[in-house]
């Protein structure tokens, strides 16, 4: 018996330690490569403690879904799973607590009197995040939460749950009992009624809705835990579950939250139905798909992620793709069709807004045009639909909507407004559809629009030089509207971004009318192009780089260098068409900005600078203490800027201006990687106007960038986009 004894010690000894679900520790300022649990090829991401994100951690929800967001210091933060569109519900409560002989600690860090972890290791790695507390007790507490993001599959993306799976390791020397809870505190009341599904035990809540409905509509959420119990408890419903922990031992216990809230009133006062509901009844039916589907959510997840890592892209972009889609939970809702003459079919409307948390407008086409790329790629059927509701508010001149409402309007479009680069950047998105599915049933179904959107576009080249002319739209003494992108910098006459990008529109159209079969259109935009091209070069050619604008008519240019000045080119390498500049043009505006842009700020490529070093102070910010957007940095301009570094070949230049403003969004001093700004303020690397902008996920077509390939090879059986989208079957 002594003999067993001494060999069941040095068994346990010699028993490999359990390893953390990531083998990293908290660190805001460094990008990490690391192993987590479920993946074969190392992550790639920062670690947060608990306050480095001053807006917030990851959003738990799927596509059109709601979300709420789990922070890092163990709290709910934000929320609009209770329909609360534009503006989140700030629930910022703990919902975890644990306890172990005799005493109950929050896994929380402190605030207000109440958390007990001493430190935090947070890692999201979108839809998963993975969290790591420090207790004083001789336990490593550990949490893993996701929602059903799953590219590849809309309707299981459609599924409104967040899964909590919570680990405890025993690092002491004695066994310990063990009670987890898990009980959103926050939470809407309402009447209660408990039920199970195998080894799950729940408790339903129904309660009135948040926002103004009928008395009769009645939404829902629910909690659940395997292996449990669940009561309703003084601050809400609670769900429990008892573990005995050897020394040395992990075990864990399984949470689910779900919610089922039908039913929302758009800003023009009508109220829609989440598509969600068509699947549903309540919040109870929303926990036994999950129930059933969450092992293979997470399988399906960790492969698509695993296959991601996997590649030889860089570190500090695999970590920018994977947590660029978060917006899709943020800002996305999919109404289903519930009345007759509701002129979208039963598919449902998807539809991505600017940002609800900022700026609340629906599908803003510059937005759409530099952010649609993840539903181009993983959910084409979903794009079909935004780009139908597009063309059904397109005007008979071809004008196509700036927006389709205010707030979450949906049937409110609003025109007349950044026209000059819409209409050709809907144009743009229209091919890009076609490339990414070699749809032709859809291209001829959509090449009217499209030709009509080039031709309402070039009736605004208003002096008949072949390009498209900026027509600020802000008086004298305002800077708003400037009616471009950049809404406090009025541009005058052909500006090289607006301009540009008009000439990479007529490249692409032409290509469509061939392709249509429509000659003399075809013929017709060559010679609108020709023109427009040595109009380019004699109005905004500098010698070294192409001007922001030049407006022949009032003498009024600005001789900055820009660093949007090449968008154009961008435009036509992501569709596999040639450039409309001049090769040797190309290259010296590229060393121009490498010159003078990248360098003059620490957080990224700056909007504007003189060939003195001086940045550009023309038009106004947002408001924020020391934004100027001529000297901002926004983010589709370096991004875009910094992909034609990498089609050009030169990958060295196209990193340093790339990683710039991605390691001020992960790392910098005011990290906001699941908030992501409009632009970022030169001076202190904080936004300089707002969260959650959808253009960001522009980072989607770095892959096509450094492969240099185009949306069609990307999009192939064997391609890219193809290969995730198949590891995460």
């Amino acid at each position: 018996m002594l003999l067993l004894a001494v060999h069941m010690v040095l068994a346990a000894l010699a028993a490999p330690a359990v390893l953390p679900l990531f083998d990293a520790s908290a660190d805001a300022k460094a990008l990490q490569s690391f192993a987590v649990e479920g993946l074969a090829a190392p992550a790639w991401g920062t670690v947060y403690g608990a306050g480095a994100l001053e807006d917030g951690g990851m959003p738990l929800g799927g596509i059109g879904t709601g979300y709420v967001c789990f922070d890092p210091e163990g709290r709910l933060g934000k929320a609009s799973i209770f329909n609360r569109y534009p503006s989140p519900v700030m629930i910022g409560k703990p919902f975890l607590s644990l306890t172990t002989e005799g005493k109950t600690y929050s896994v929380s860090t402190p605030l207000e009197g109440v958390g007990d972890a001493r430190a935090v290791h947070y890692f999201g790695h979108f839809p998963i995040a993975d969290a790591r507390y420090e207790l004083d007790l001789p336990l490593r507490v550990e949490v893993r939460a996701f929602s059903p993001f799953l590219p590849g599959d809309a309707t299981e993306s459609n599924t409104p749950a967040a899964c909590f799976e919570v680990f405890v390791t025993n690092l002491g020397d004695s066994a310990r009992s063990t009670t987890l809870s898990f009980s959103p505190d926050g939470f809407p009341k309402g009447e209660t009624a408990a039920f199970s599904e195998g080894a799950w035990q729940g408790m339903q809540v129904t309660h009135a809705p948040l926002d103004r409905l009928p008395e009769w509509v009645r939404h829902s959420y629910a909690v659940a835990v395997q292996n449990g119990t669940v009561e309703n408890a003084e601050l809400g419903v609670r769900a429990s579950a008892t573990l005995n922990v050897a020394p040395g031992e992990r075990k864990s216990v399984k949470f689910m939250l779900t919610w089922c809230q039908p039913y929302l009133r758009d800003s023009s006062g009508r109220v829609e139905k989440h598509f969600y509901s068509e699947r549903f009844a309540d919040a109870q039916a929303v926990m036994v798909r999950a129930a059933a589907q969450r092992e293979d959510w997470l399988r399906r997840i960790l492969g698509f992620q695993n296959a991601l890592y996997g590649t030889e892209l860089p570190g500090w972009l695999k970590e920018t793709l994977i947590a660029a889609p978060y917006d899709l939970a943020k800002d996305s809702l999919w109404i289903a069709r519930q009345r007759a003459d509701d002129w979208w079919g039963k598919e449902g409307l998807f539809l991505v807004n600017e940002s609800f948390s900022t700026c609340s407008i629906t599908e803003t086409m510059p937005c759409r045009f530099f952010g649609h790329w993840p539903a181009l790629f993983f959910f084409p059927e979903l794009e079909l639909t935004t780009l139908k509701a597009i063309r059904h508010f397109q005007l008979r001149d071809g004008e196509p909507p700036f927006m389709l409402g205010a707030a979450f309007g949906i049937r409110d479009p609003r025109y007349h407004c950044q026209h000059t680069c819409g209409a050709g950047e809907y144009a743009q998105i229209i091919y890009r559809y076609y490339l990414s599915t070699g749809d032709k049933a859809f291209f001829k179904d959509f090449y009217n629009s499209a030709r009509d959107s080039i031709n309402f576009m070039m009736s605004l080249d208003t002096d008949g030089d072949g390009l498209v002319d900026d027509q600020p739209h802000a008086i004298k003494g305002e800077t708003f509207p400037a009616n471009n992108p950049m809404d406090n910098w009025p541009w005058y006459g052909a500006s090289s971004y607006t301009a540009g990008k008009g000439l990479a529109t007529l490249v692409c159209g032409i290509k469509m009318a061939e392709l249509a079969g429509d000659t003399a259109q075809a013929e017709q935009w060559k010679g609108t192009l020709a023109q427009g091209q040595k109009a380019y070069e004699e109005k905004l050619w500098t010698g070294s780089y192409y001007r922001v604008y030049n407006d022949s008519a009032t003498q009024r240019s600005n001789d900055a260098c820009p660093s949007m000045q090449l968008s154009g080119v961008w435009c036509t390498r992501v569709l596999g068409l040639p450039d409309a500049l001049p090769e040797d043009r190309i290259q010296k505006a590229l060393d121009s900005v490498m010159k003078l842009n990248v360098p003059a700020s620490p957080f990224g490529m700056v909007d504007a600078v003189f060939p003195d070093g001086t940045l550009c102070e023309e038009g106004g910010g947002s408001g924020i203490p020391g934004t100027c957007w001529s000297r901002d940095i926004f983010i589709q301009c370096n991004a875009t800027a910094a992909m034609v570094y990498l089609y050009k070949g030169r990958t060295a230049d196209g990193e340093l201006a790339a990683r710039g403003m991605l390691d001020t969004i992960f790392r910098g001093p005011h990290a906001m990687p699941w908030a992501q700004p409009c632009g970022i303020c030169s001076k202190t690397g904080g936004t300089c106007h707002g969260h959650d902008y959808y253009d960001h996920m522009v980072v989607w077509s770095y892959p096509l960038a450094f492969a240099g390939q185009d949306i069609a090879a990307a999009c192939a059986p064997d391609g890219f986009i193809s290969q995730l989208i198949k590891a995460g079957k």
